[in-house]
């Protein structure tokens, strides 16, 4: 069973989190520009020279971006001692991974929809919700480059860089990852389908993420005496797997599940909802039936069975 990353609250701490665990990080400031991060920018370096980021002559274009990401700790710790309230950027490929990037303020919801209908449902992997509402489904890099866009509000980000919990927008919304909050290292190799086409065919077949189980399950993730344990991450994943003309029943069917497992202390009802509606959201319902849904999922007799 894989075990997830528990990333401290405040964002310092966090980032010397995830450097720990082996994960490249850099400074980026609200309106998700990064800071100047290489020597000719640091001015404690011998090499620093006092310069407008566009001339900046370290021979690396990029240099005030993901470049600078590192997982030396002393160094982390002291640029968020500078910065403390700075974001926490990830490169995506320099950590191994591919980003679908859905966002609902810009057409993700129509786009990833006509995603499913062209390429099928995507595996199930490490999510995370961001603060706009949205989405990263992260992946294992592939060989081969990406497209850019998979349509208005998706874009497939490998060359690129994401933000990682607890990063925060100028409204004060977080970022967070799926289930009970915690990172856990993608596994599932980026869809085939996804793949230019030339590049298809040449990778094996993704493997299913594995899921996080209760102690109270048995390998088949079912409960004793039947029926199956769903955790917070699997209603996730169930509302993000439904299929067009199921997606209300998906959702209303993931939130009766969380009631009933809310009322038996299994899981945080709070946690539930912000995961199902964010996953609501990127699949296409609108906030509010999606919250009307969930209310009514509260008045609904248990079914103890829970099969989906």
């Amino acid at each position: 069973m894989s075990v997830g990353l528990r990333i401290p609250p405040k964002l310092p701490a966090a980032a010397e989190a995830y450097a720990e665990a082996g994960i490249k990080v850099f400074r980026v400031r609200r309106n998700k520009t990064p800071y100047a991060n290489c020597p000719r920018c640091d001015r404690q370096s011998s090499l620093y020279v006092k310069h407008r980021p566009e001339e900046c002559r370290c021979g690396v274009p990029t240099c005030h971006g993901f470049w600078a990401a590192t997982t030396d700790i002393t160094l982390i710790r002291r640029w968020w001692r500078e910065e403390p309230d700075a974001n926490i950027g990830a490169p995506c490929k320099l950590n191994g991974w591919a980003v679908v990037d859905i966002d609902p303020r810009n057409g993700g919801r129509a786009s990833y929809e006509a995603l499913e209908k062209r390429v099928g449902v995507l595996p199930g992997t490490t999510m995370q919700l961001t603060a706009g509402g949205g989405l990263h489904m992260l992946y294992c890099s592939p060989d081969f480059d990406l497209p850019g866009l998979g349509g208005p509000g998706i874009d497939f980000k490998h060359n690129g860089y994401i933000l990682l919990a607890p990063s925060v927008n100028f409204s004060g919304a977080r970022y967070q990852w799926a289930g009970d909050g915690a990172f856990i290292a993608p596994t599932v190799s980026w869809p085939e389908s996804l793949l230019p086409r030339k590049q298809r065919r040449q990778l094996p077949p993704a493997r299913a993420t594995p899921r996080h189980r209760f102690p109270t399950q048995d390998r088949r993730g079912q409960r004793p005496g039947g029926g199956r344990l769903w955790t917070v991450a699997d209603l996730v994943q169930h509302v993000m797997d439904s299929h067009e003309g199921n997606r209300n029943n998906a959702f209303f069917f993931a939130s009766c599940r969380a009631h009933e497992l809310a009322a038996q202390n299994l899981i945080g009802l709070a946690e539930a909802e912000v995961g199902l509606l964010s996953a609501a959201s990127a699949v296409g319902l609108t906030d509010s039936e999606a919250r009307a849904s969930f209310e009514s999922a509260s008045t609904r007799p248990s079914d103890r069975r829970w099969v989906a």
